[in-house]
């Protein structure tokens, strides 16, 4: 039977509302920039791999400035000369989570479904591979009423990311559950899937944008239709 939902954080409950290419048009426009639109792409794969080197688990500070390092590089690629450092801190604001509370934005489905699994006497809580103190910006978006644990890779008690089995277990620990009693879900097959089922719980893959159809069994593409899954299941 299921007691407890565990929820990934980024692209299942929340997004960035302002893309980086849009970000990066406004600093150019404000600081009357001509940059190489046509390497764009090639530019932010080079940022995006800094970013991925990032182990969620790293000390803060390292995270911060070897991102701000890597937004450097991007917007010299770009064709930046001037004001280097102090255009990439511009764009760390919107892109790095430490800053970016306000580029945060909810899924239209999050609200509901989350009222919806307080309704049926569900137990919930968020775990994250994430770089940054989480507990805030859940409060900011409205959403800390609703879980009972909130568990951040960053964090010293911690220090484990998915698909790791530590990073569930603590969770389970924090709400004293077996893992058998509990659901994640998440939109990474490899970080949420392959790390919870491993770590013994039930995995439910969210695949909002259909990439990854066929990989998982207990797929969603909204977190609409999670309710009535759980529901089914409970009536088995």
């Amino acid at each position: 039977m299921t007691n407890v939902v565990f929820f990934d954080f980024f692209a299942t409950l929340i997004f960035w509302t302002q893309p980086l290419r849009v970000t990066t048009r406004k600093i150019a426009d404000r600081y009357q920039l001509r940059l190489d639109w046509s390497i764009y792409d090639e530019a932010r794969a080079i940022l995006t791999e800094a970013y991925e080197a990032s182990k969620p688990t790293d000390d803060i500070r390292d995270t911060i400035f070897r991102q701000l390092d890597a937004c450097c590089t991007f917007l010299r690629k770009l064709g930046v000369r001037e004001h280097v450092d102090q255009i990439a801190w511009e764009v760390l604001q919107y892109e790095h989570a430490l800053f970016s509370r306000n580029n945060a934005t909810l899924y239209e489905d999050v609200l509901p479904t989350l009222d919806r699994l307080q309704q049926m006497n569900l137990r919930m809580g968020i775990i994250s591979n994430w770089d940054t103190p989480l507990h805030a910006m859940v409060e900011e978006l409205g959403l800390a009423p609703y879980f009972e644990v909130i568990v951040a890779s960053h964090d010293q008690r911690v220090r484990s990311a998915k698909p790791d089995a530590a990073i569930f277990e603590y969770a389970l620990n924090a709400v004293g559950v077996p893992a058998e009693e509990a659901v994640h879900v998440g939109d990474s097959f490899e970080a949420d899937i392959m790390g919870a089922h491993a770590a013994g719980l039930r995995a439910i893959l969210l695949d909002r944008d259909e990439t990854q159809t066929g990989q998982w069994g207990e797929t969603i593409q909204t977190l609409h239709a999670l309710p009535d899954l759980l529901n089914a299941k409970r009536d088995l």
